[in-house]
């Protein structure tokens, strides 16, 4: 009978290890659902194929969602791996590159109107 491959790459202690390097960080992130509904989060660790995020547990995550790590130009979307406590694990499905921001362009400016040419209104004066 063939063996599993995470067999294959266990060590003695019955650890598997992973295939790709996790590197540890504290983005601050967004959870945002296909419904509109945002959550704010934290992404503990990130590897080529897959996150580690802290979200509360009162927060109940669907099995796929949008995820945006706040500063940086891209958007993943993203299935639900595991849920334990505050944590959740993502597998990552697909990234895609945000359009940049456009900027904030500068009030253009007119000239002041001219009302010389208007002229000016004559009062009248009652009783005198």
């Amino acid at each position: 009978m063939a063996e599993h491959a995470s067999e294959v790459n266990a060590d003695p202690k019955g650890l598997v290890q992973r295939r790709e390097t996790r590197t540890s960080t504290n983005w601050i992130a967004m959870i945002r659902l296909f419904d509109g509904t945002e959550i704010p989060c934290n992404v503990k660790d990130i590897s080529k194929s897959g996150a580690k995020l802290g979200v509360p547990s009162s927060w109940d995550l669907p099995s796929a969602f949008m995820l945006k790590i706040l500063g940086r130009d891209f958007v993943m979307r993203v299935t639900l791996a595991w849920r334990r406590g505050n944590y959740a694990g993502v597998h990552i499905d697909r990234i895609a590159k945000l359009p940049p921001a456009a900027e904030p362009t500068a009030p253009v400016e007119t000239t002041k109107p001219d009302y010389s040419s208007i002229g000016t209104r004559s009062r009248r004066f009652l009783g005198e």
